[in-house]
């Protein structure tokens, strides 16, 4: 019992040190919190000043140096901001009005010029546009920006770019030589509100005002009244991190870190009160007190002490619960994205040490939303159940298998157990995942396709790894999805030419690189020309013609295949009202994305573009793929309908790949069904393919369609079509895509002599 009452007696004076120290940290903490708070505050009237800069240049967009700096002495800028370095107006700078812009800053130069008073660019280099400097004021000659210096070069530091589309603030880190200044910019525009959508605020772009600082200045007094501790501002997304710091930082300092805004972050350190009892002089008073009475009070600490066994043992296993929770995926019971990092992270240590060579399988399920839209996400839930079962059922006790979230998992192969090729592996994986899952709650047994990337060998580490298999998923998505690949590095080059490409796909559209070729449609009776469909292209100023397979992914993933294809409706209906003013009567088919589909806006970009041309909406039909109708089939019909309503007309494009039925088929508005080239290409050879073309055109009979063969190549294939009662055809034996002005001369003026068949209406 003696014993008994000193072990409390030591707990309870551990506990009031371990108390005071936890008041001392939680008074750190306050401490840490009014000083972030302090800095939000120098940061929120630092905003305050870009606002009046912004309404000084909005109202003078083409103020110079000393223009600005006249306004700045006037508002007595320096003296109310004495952190303030120096500010300006930016512009872009479209690579070929760079002449003209130099020879301006060689007149009225906003920062120190070349050798020889030469105007440079910085960094140099050719690039499609800059973004420049077109009026400035410097006081600090450290951070003052050269006449050339390109904001937007990735190489400076500085990113501005992102802010013309989102129109809101963004402090940056600036890179001048060796000084690393804080940069406050914000986009301006026209009449001084901001547009609502990303295409009216790259039209009415003015600029940037930006503003730099000297971040100790406001750190520093962020400090004020805390001169025992130390603050750091970071901003870990730059290359290099940039790092700010002022004051000092104690030894075994305690830290505080909260996020700003921009990615910035501001770490706050301080000395805390220490935790040991002879530290403590009220936890070593209890101790001795603790220590005499422990006689008198033995029985009461027995019942005490077995008590808090008690609850330390439950403590105990909830706290393997909790840890269990955190590094294990809930829905399935596997490691998590944080436990499989550390698992890769054993495994690279293990395969260096025994000189053997892992491999990492990042698996994906294709089109897995289609059964969380159509069946529920209970189902789903249940699904990726099975699937992990099965996927651990394949493997053998040294591998290890995660779920990183959604329908991804990964499975680890360690290089000591490698006695099967990971490719094998991922065979095997890919014959059991095409066995139908039968589930309760489904009517009938699901069938999953599977894409795995293999990523082999050693790496720096998990994320590395993880990357590279997760570049082989990609690719294996790419060439059809349903098979493995295996990294080479090839396919990063890959990625990061589609990375070049997504970022030129941002200014296409605006500098008018986009056009559009024009494929005719024939009536197989008679082959008089009945309609045009309309097929995007992109000039590439480098790069010359692309294919829509090399671009259109990238705008539909983006998004941005929205502004396109109303750009695309715009042109097509415009091109063939003009076409029916010369007399041609025609109807034009516009390819319409999922995405497009996904928002209500799609119905007024179709009613605008008919408004803006003067078309006729019964000349206008919208092609859909089969996968677009089904992705979300209850407001895809919808909107479907209301664009019927507007007298347009729909087509199902590639029809017979998809996985639509007629049961499916019947609740759309359809008007065309257009046979996929590749029934067309077998028709000849194929019995199969035959047959099933002659099962859609009755399909289509039955439904009151027409029917339209696409990719014609040979003279056979016409007259099987034609056997078949297929109704219209298009492909290269009767016309390749042309463009307008082709299509009028070669196609259109001389069928103008020969009566035409307007078989649609």
């Amino acid at each position: 019992m003696v014993a008994a009452g000193v072990v409390a007696a030591v707990f309870a004076a551990r506990s009031v040190a371990h108390t005071d120290a936890a008041r001392s940290r939680q008074a750190f903490t306050t401490a840490s919190a009014a000083v972030a708070s302090t800095l939000r505050l120098a940061i929120q009237r630092e905003d305050d000043l870009i606002v009046d800069a912004s309404g000084f240049v909005i109202g003078n967009p083409a103020a110079s140096s000393a223009q600005l700096r006249a306004w700045a002495t006037s508002v007595h800028l320096l003296a109310r901001y004495p952190e303030l370095d120096g500010f300006g107006h930016s512009v872009i700078v479209p690579r070929s009005q760079l002449p003209a812009f130099a020879a301006h800053a060689l007149v009225d130069p906003t920062g120190p010029l070349g050798p020889g008073g030469t105007f440079g660019l910085i960094p140099p280099g050719v690039r499609p546009f800059y973004c420049l400097v077109v009026a400035g004021v410097g006081y600090v000659a450290a951070t003052a920006l050269p006449a050339g210096f390109d904001l937007c070069s990735r190489t400076v530091g500085y990113g501005p770019l992102a802010t013309r589309d989102s129109g809101e603030t963004a402090f940056l880190p600036l890179r001048v030589g060796a000084t690393t200044s804080l940069s406050v910019v914000t986009p301006v525009y026209r009449g001084g509100a901001v547009p609502t959508t990303v295409g009216g605020r790259r039209a009415a772009f003015l600029g940037w005002v930006g503003m730099n600082f000297t971040p100790g200045i406001i750190l520093k007094q962020a400090l004020e009244g805390h001169t025992s501790m130390g603050l750091t501002l970071r901003h870990p997304n730059s290359l290099p991190p940039v790092v700010f710091r002022s004051g000092v930082a104690p030894r075994s300092a305690q830290s505080e870190t909260v996020n700003l805004r921009n990615g910035w972050t501001v770490q706050t350190f301080g000395t805390s009160a220490s935790g040991g009892v002879f530290a403590n002089g009220d936890a070593l008073a209890l101790l001795l007190a603790g220590l005499a009475l422990s006689t008198v009070l033995g029985l009461l600490v027995f019942v005490l002490g077995t008590g808090r066994a008690r609850a330390l043992r439950l403590v105990g296993e909830r706290t393997g619960e909790l840890r269990h929770q955190a590094l294990h995926d809930a829905l399935t019971g596997l490691p998590n994205r944080a436990l499989i990092a550390d698992r890769i992270e054993q495994l690279l240590a293990r395969n260096r040490r025994n000189g053997t060579s892992g491999a990492v399988l990042f698996v994906d399920l294709d089109e897995f939303k289609n059964v969380n839209d159509t069946l529920g996400h209970e189902i789903g839930d249940r699904l990726l159940v099975a699937v992990a079962s099965r996927l651990t059922s394949m493997l053998r006790d040294a591998d290890t298998i995660g779920r990183m979230g959604g329908d991804e998992f990964v499975i680890l192969i360690d290089g000591g157990e490698l006695k099967a090729a990971p490719e094998l592996v991922a065979e095997r994986l890919l014959d059991v995942m095409r066995q139908p899952f039968t589930l309760d709650g489904a009517r009938l047994p699901l069938t999953v396709n599977t894409s795995i990337g293999i990523a082999i060998g050693d790496r720096h580490g998990a994320v590395e790894f993880l990357r590279d298999a997760d570049v082989a998923l990609y690719q294996a998505k790419a060439t059809g999805k349903n098979r493995y690949s295996i990294f080479h590095p090839e396919m990063q080059t890959a990625l990061s030419r589609r990375a070049e490409l997504e970022f030129e796909l941002r200014s296409a559209l605006q500098d008018k690189q986009f056009r559009l070729l024009y494929q005719p449609t024939y009536n197989l009776n008679d082959l008089t020309l009945v309609g045009v469909e309309a097929l995007l292209r992109w000039e590439h100023p480098t790069r010359g013609l692309m294919r829509p397979d090399d671009f259109i992914p990238i705008l539909e993933q983006t998004g941005e295949i929205r502004d396109v294809g109303r750009w695309v409706l715009r042109e097509a209906c415009r091109q063939m009202a003009a076409w029916h003013t010369l007399g041609y009567n025609l109807d034009i088919s516009v390819n319409v994305s999922a995405r497009q589909l996904d928002d209500d806006a799609i119905i007024d970009h179709i009613r605008d573009a008919l408004d803006a041309s003067g078309l006729d909406a019964t000349s206008l039909i919208i092609e859909v793929t089969e996968t677009a109708l089904m992705r979300n089939a209850a407001q895809t019909a919808r909107r479907l309908e209301a664009i019927k309503q507007l007298g347009v007309r729909i087509a199902v494009d590639d029809f017979g790949t998809g996985y639509s039925s007629l049961a499916y088929l019947q609740q759309f508005p359809v008007d065309f069904l257009k046979i996929d080239r590749a029934f067309t290409n077998a028709i000849t050879s194929s019995p199969e393919s035959r047959a099933l073309i002659a099962t859609l055109v009755q399909l289509a009979k039955d439904l009151g369609l027409t029917t339209l063969a696409e990719g014609v190549e040979t003279t056979s294939q016409i007259d099987h079509l034609r056997n078949e009662h297929v109704n219209e055809a298009q492909g290269f034996l009767l016309s390749h895509p042309l463009d307008a002005a082709t299509l009028e001369t070669k196609i259109l003026a001389p069928a103008r002599t020969r009566p035409h068949s307007n078989t649609r209406r």
